[in-house]
């Protein structure tokens, strides 16, 4: 946001030692307006969030389009209907050379790479202007990203706009873009130097959980797996490699940026037992007048119940509070990550084995498993 809105375009986004895009001020060319300050969203908490007016479980009725989602598909579903009625969607999606960035779609074909969860912070670019742009052009625009970039959009947009419809996501935290790199060199070097092409951490071959696949270049083939497998995954999971900021974060509750929030509904087999699909069921929070609105607009084409607010802080812990720091590791993790080997890094600050347990655990086919949990209580 504060680069953008820089009158004096003194603002840039630069990496910093452990490779998380920072902002960097040229006091050469600063003039003290206190505008970056003054509209930062980290300033501004309280006048830019709002409670959560409904709660709901659902899930998307296209099969197709719900496999390729993370959850229930909520976020495709709302994204289809706005493209369709002839909005711009902005979403994260991988570029040619597999970094994560905010884009635009206005067809389906150009909304397929924004669906799936992407574990590495995202760089919004100058996405934040040609959202202002195109408003003012008289377009309408869908908005996605985590709790802190659609506060730093509503920031900077400055008001409140009947064409702009903004979705934030319960986000456990951000992920360096550096380590993410260094972590698809790792599974290159597995393959005998084929680059990786794509990836997916929310693959749902195995049915809705924590699933991934990869594919690489070598006749592009798919590798599969599992959370439990993997270090990069584990160690995201678990909190020990967000940037700083995301243990200290303002949006970690109820009270949300975004018109919508949209989540995978952890837990929904506790409450809603009926309702729980191992296709993947969404949590979705409607928070404004114009996020209830545009959800009426888009609700037949899903399956849905009403929920409670209180299931959903259960299941999904960034309601509730940040995710906590783990010291003892987080201090550590990025240590030498520009110094040494690729390989030597990761077996010394993301050392991980998979435990006997995990590895029957994903055998265990997916319905089997709600069967013995509903047996264990």
């Amino acid at each position: 946001m504060c680069e953008q809105i820089c009158p004096r375009h003194c603002i840039s986004m630069v990496q910093d030692n452990e490779g998380f895009l920072v902002p960097n001020i040229n006091q050469g060319k600063c003039v003290n307006c206190g505008l970056c300050a003054k509209k930062c969203p980290q300033n501004r908490t309280e006048e830019l969030v709002f409670d959560v007016k409904q709660t709901l479980a659902a899930r998307l009725k296209d099969d197709k389009t719900l496999y390729m989602s993370a959850s229930g598909g909520a976020f495709a579903g709302i994204a289809t209907a706005a493209i369709k009625n002839g909005w711009v969607v902005f979403g994260a999606a991988y570029d040619e050379n597999m970094i994560v960035k905010h884009v635009k779609a206005t067809s389906i074909d150009e909304l397929l790479p924004l669906l799936n969860s992407k574990y590495v912070q995202c760089n919004t670019g100058d996405s934040f202007s040609e959202v202002k742009r195109l408003l003012n052009e008289g377009k309408k625009v869908l908005y996605s990203g985590t709790p802190c970039q659609i506060s730093g959009l509503r920031s900077f947009i400055g008001k409140s706009s009947p064409n702009l419809l903004l979705v934030d996501v319960i986000c456990h935290g951000v992920s360096s873009p550096l380590l993410f790199s260094k972590y698809l060199e790792l599974l290159k070097q597995k393959h005998d130097g084929a680059d990786i092409t794509e990836f997916a951490f929310r693959d749902k071959r195995g049915g809705w959980g924590l699933g991934y696949k990869y594919k690489y270049k070598y006749k592009y083939k798919y590798k599969y797996g599992n959370c439990t497998e993997d270090p990069y995954y584990m160690y995201f999971l678990k909190g020990y490699i967000y940037r700083e900021s995301c243990y200290s974060c303002h949006y970690s509750q109820t009270k949300r940026p975004g018109d919508i929030t949209i989540a995978d509904y952890w837990g929904v087999e506790k409450y809603h037992p009926d309702f729980y699909s191992t296709k993947g069921v969404s949590l979705v929070l409607l928070n404004t007048e114009y996020g209830m609105q545009a959800w009426n607009n888009v609700r037949e084409n899903f399956k849905y119940i009403e929920s409670d607010l209180e299931y959903a802080r259960n299941g999904n812990h960034n309601l509730n509070a940040p995710t906590p720091r783990v010291a003892s590791i987080r201090d550590h993790v990025y240590d030498e990550i520009n110094e040494l080997p690729v390989e030597e890094y990761f077996q010394k600050h993301l050392p991980y084995k998979q435990s006997f347990i995990s590895k029957i655990k994903n055998i265990v086919p997916m319905n089997l498993k709600l069967i013995l949990k509903n047996l264990s209580k």
